[in-house]
């Protein structure tokens, strides 16, 4: 009786073992596997189950026991409790260390870049591409006005605050704090001394970007933006009108975005926008891109010359010949023809 007391004890303990054993490996033993062809970024979405979680780890092989991490999830009360988020899964990490991650929130930022961006429906297509939110959420908060007079922005002057940068951002982030930011951002940018710079121009901040994204329309040369940043200030200072052909295209493309325009004709010179500076004095009701931070700066410091005319110099591509009055213009016009002929 005593040797069958002792044995039923040993097997016991060894069960007991057993169990703890497999409670510890279900928590604290590396489960996680990230290969160098993995891509380590988890996205779970609101309301995502375990059940679903788990299928998602299990469907791209991210971990060396699916059934073991149910369980230590279900342990630890994971279910239905899974933070939405953009988490990043590091090779060798345990149950406990990825449960922990999803209940806490603990997302791994991501970077966005805006750069080189038309208007506020390819503003909102590249961060729903980045972001939780979809495009079409950031579109509706780019046309409401409610929303956007608390900034003193209306749809036409939306890009403005958004300065091209790369800015970290929680993949969860919501179209408003997206906003929200962008004008902390912008309001930073704009200290007292471009302030001061603007105002001796005759020109709000938001101008300033304005023209500023004319001027990026019409020259890809760094060192020519200066020169034509102030070739439009003295148009502005004389009442004459801009005659820019890049706000002739914006204009045309707002209502017609699928057609491709690689050259303005005469008959374009007269389509109806309010865009359109060959029709309307004065700047365009809005940028007409997200300009670089080095248009902005040519035009606050744009220096002091009698241009008001210029027409592409074919002698040098991607630069401009300059005149300052209409015979000289001609003569450059006729040159830049030839050269087309």
């Amino acid at each position: 009786m005593k040797k069958i007391l002792i044995l039923s004890g040993l097997l016991v303990v060894a069960f007991l073992s057993y169990k703890g054993y497999a409670f510890y490996k279900a928590g604290f033993v590396p489960n996680v596997k990230v290969d160098g062809g993995s891509n380590p970024v988890l996205l779970v979405y609101p309301g995502q189950s375990l059940e679903g979680l788990k299928d998602t780890l299990k469907s791209r092989k991210l971990l060396q026991d699916t059934e073991a991490f149910d369980t230590w999830a279900r342990y630890k009360g994971l279910k239905g409790k899974s933070k939405p988020g953009r988490y990043l899964l590091k090779d060798g990490q345990t149950n406990n260390s990825l449960v922990n991650m999803l209940k806490a929130g603990n997302q791994e930022p991501l970077n966005v870049t805006l750069y080189d961006i038309s208007d506020s429906y390819v503003l909102a297509g590249k961060l729903g591409s980045y972001l939780m939110a979809d495009s079409l959420s950031f579109l509706a908060l780019f046309q409401n006005d409610t929303v956007l007079q608390k900034y003193g922005l209306e749809p036409r002057t939306l890009t403005s605050v958004f300065l091209p940068n790369t800015y970290e951002f929680y993949w969860t982030i919501s179209p408003g704090a997206v906003l929200q930011r962008m004008k902390k951002e912008y309001d930073r940018f704009w200290t007292d001394e471009r302030k001061a710079k603007a105002k001796a121009l005759g020109l709000s901040p938001a101008e300033v970007v304005t023209l500023a994204s004319i001027v990026e329309k019409e020259t890809i040369k760094a060192d020519e933006k200066p020169l034509v940043a102030r070739l439009y200030l003295n148009r502005l200072e004389k009442g004459i009108k801009l005659e820019s052909d890049p706000t002739v295209i914006y204009g045309i493309n707002l209502d017609h975005p699928k057609r491709r325009i690689t050259r303005v004709y005469f008959k374009d010179l007269k389509y109806p926008s309010p865009y359109n500076t060959y029709q309307h004095f004065g700047l365009p009701p809005g940028p007409i891109k997200i300009p670089a931070i080095s248009s902005i700066e040519a035009v606050l410091n744009a220096p002091t010359h009698n241009y008001i005319f210029m027409v592409a110099d074919p002698e040098r591509p991607g630069y401009h010949s300059f005149a300052v009055n209409y015979r000289q213009h001609l003569v450059n016009a006729n040159k830049y023809r030839r050269s087309l002929r």
